[in-house]
């Protein structure tokens, strides 16, 4: 089949290239309509385990053990931060700034993930004032309870805890909704073409002399025009 056999398929079934993309477009209107805009901040820290004291004379292998007690320590803080323990502590001093979230609330707006020996955490909301807020009331609670949460009391057992990253700004989720409602249309209209190809390759009528031809082997000696 040539390129304009292509062409005269999907002119004979033009009214599903419009009807699938319609109707994928009115999908999009409506999860537009339904869509609540949120807001991420990410606040970025670090923790080391403070070295214990040693004598000068003990052979301390350059530090090594103490940075593996950092790695796994980091590994400890993400589950910290995914509690409701961490949670409710977060809630707390924000009720103390004006600020009244349910633990639970909290909880959801929190994930947390690490990467090398830097902790990340980043809060959806709302609101990119709540975001923010957030972010930042979470990253004040954990440098300032740290190993607490492990039921350390003893300093040799204690870790820094350091904001490396403040949260300044929170970002919309908007040019990513954007992104995904055009990619959703970009499936529609493609989809359209290949419903139109599939259900020309069902129908068994002959539309055009070419095919009838190729059909049935015998030359068209005259076309007979049909008024719709």
């Amino acid at each position: 089949m040539e390129i304009r056999d292509y062409l005269a398929i999907l002119w004979r079934r033009r009214w599903i290239l419009v009807l699938v993309p319609a109707l994928v477009l009115v999908g999009i209107i409506v999860q537009a309509v339904r869509a609540h805009p949120s807001y991420t901040a990410t606040a970025r820290m670090i923790a080391t385990r403070i070295p214990q004291e040693t004598p000068t004379t003990v052979f301390r292998y350059d530090e090594y053990y103490n940075y593996l007690a950092s790695e796994y320590t980091l590994d400890d803080f993400t589950e910290v931060v995914r509690g409701n323990v961490f949670a409710s502590d977060v809630a707390q001093a924000l009720k103390a700034q004006g600020i009244d979230l349910t633990p639970a609330k909290v909880q959801d707006a929190i994930s947390v993930s690490r990467r090398n020996r830097a902790l990340a955490i980043t809060v959806t909301a709302t609101t990119p004032e709540e975001a923010l807020a957030i972010a930042r009331t979470a990253a004040q609670v954990l440098e300032q309870h740290g190993t607490a949460y492990f039921g350390f009391t003893d300093p040799q057992r204690q870790a820094l805890i350091k904001t490396i990253d403040q949260p300044v700004e929170a970002k919309s989720n908007r040019t990513r909704l954007v992104l995904i409602w055009v990619a959703e249309l970009l499936v529609g209209i493609v989809g359209g073409i290949l419903v139109a190809f599939f259900v020309d390759y069902l129908v068994d009528t002959l539309d055009a002399p070419e095919a009838a031809q190729a059909a049935l082997g015998l030359p068209v000696l005259g076309v007979v025009q049909v008024r719709r």
